[in-house]
């Protein structure tokens, strides 16, 4: 699988050149590709058994672990033409969701990355585009255990260690393909010359890990490695402002 993932990283990114100097007409003044921004929300749909692992770890320990899905904000920006896209993303992941309880320790995970999508749009009509998304992210995480206690100063000054956080980081060079559609919507019209409702669903597959988790000064040799695979949906939207309408300044 990792292969035929390879293959098609290749081929998007051979075939997106290749549009990309079909589409530019050097002797027209007419713009021939569409570029936006997106926001999207993005979940993990099955289970993930190393993130499983982790969560058990925790509570065997008796620390409250991390919610049991990963979750993740998408920042985006789209390039298209009539029969391509492209995106460059930014990813903020976050599973952590806890109250203000008082000595308590808390298991926080957390992540970010940056990637891309490409595909052909093999159905681009007056409402839908359908799309099979093929790219990469490079991630980085990290694994928190929060001391959230309450002590005089007395006892942090001579103690200092027993009320200090543990911050530990893995990272990871994820491979992901999938199915995606767009509908297109005249939403605001007077600011927007395009938005879409956007959605995916799309298999990550890990290609390169650091393995074990990490400190400062230390490798963990006890903690399930973090194993990213899983199926992912996304939804959100897609937003291409008018040249007068330009909310995220000069991106453009």
């Amino acid at each position: 699988m990792k292969n035929n993932l390879l293959l098609g990283l290749l081929f998007i990114t051979v075939f997106s050149r290749v549009n990309a100097q079909s589409d530019m007409d050097t002797t027209s003044s007419v713009k021939k590709f569409s570029s936006g921004m997106a926001i999207y929300a993005e979940l993990g749909v099955l289970s993930n058994s190393s993130f499983k692992s982790i969560r058990e770890q925790m509570k065997a320990l008796n620390i409250k672990p991390f919610e049991p899905v990963m979750a993740s904000i998408v920042l985006a920006k789209r390039i298209e033409t009539e029969k391509f896209y492209f995106e460059n993303r930014l990813i903020l992941m976050n599973s952590t969701k806890h109250g203000d309880d008082d000595n308590v320790r808390k298991g926080m995970f957390r992540g970010i990355g940056i990637g891309v999508d490409a595909s052909p749009k093999f159905v681009n009509s007056t409402h839908w585009n359908v799309l099979i998304p093929i790219g990469w992210d490079l991630m980085l995480y990290q694994l928190k255990v929060k001391n959230n206690q309450s002590a005089s100063l007395n006892q942090v000054v001579q103690n200092p260690n027993d009320y200090r956080s543990v911050k530990l980081h893995n990272g990871s060079f994820n491979l992901h393909a999938g199915v995606g559609v767009d509908y297109k919507m005249n939403l605001f019209p007077k600011v927007y010359d395009k938005v879409y409702i956007s959605a995916k669903g799309s298999y990550h597959l890990p290609v390169f890990r650091m393995g074990r988790w990490r400190g400062d000064d230390v490798k963990v040799t006890d903690l399930a490695s973090f194993k990213p695979n899983q199926l992912y949906a996304q939804l959100g939207l897609v937003f291409f402002p008018k040249s007068t309408h330009r909310m995220w300044g000069r991106m453009h």
